[in-house]
């Protein structure tokens, strides 16, 4: 039911969960930083977190969502910084095993590319409005 993961099969997504562990993150806790490049996907399954960027909160995070897709997919750094604002529990998937995995079976990296496309495009594409030609005269 994950976005990011929605167009796998069953046996693909059993082969990322198998890469992946659990992990638990306290309050406070930074899952990626603004700027700095991740080496970790992190999947909320319980808790909450905040997302800032430039110091000022866009989102609020909770079960099913995720962050950390870019440093995954090696595309750079991240783009907001997201701490955790209470006790967090994750699957969380290094950088290293997901190239490994991808190695196996690269149909998962095509799959999962359309949809960070996708979520990238709508992030920071602009106010519909501003690309309106202006009224002549």
């Amino acid at each position: 039911q994950v976005s990011v993961f929605s167009v796998l099969g069953d046996d693909q997504l059993q082969r990322i969960v198998d890469a992946a562990q659990a992990t638990e993150h306290p309050v406070g806790e930074t899952l990626t930083e603004q700027g700095v490049m991740g080496h970790r996907f992190h999947l909320l399954v319980e808790g909450a977190a905040v997302v800032e960027r430039d110091g000022e909160t866009i989102a609020r995070l909770g079960p099913g969502d995720f962050v950390g897709e870019l440093g995954l997919l090696g595309g750079g750094t991240s783009t907001a910084t997201v701490r955790c604002t209470e006790p967090t529990h994750c699957l969380s998937l290094r950088r290293e095993a997901f190239w490994s995995l991808l190695e196996e079976e690269p149909a998962i990296a095509l799959r999962i590319l359309e949809v960070v496309s996708r979520r990238l495009v709508d992030e920071f594409r602009p106010d519909h409005q501003t690309n309106m030609p202006r009224p002549a005269g």
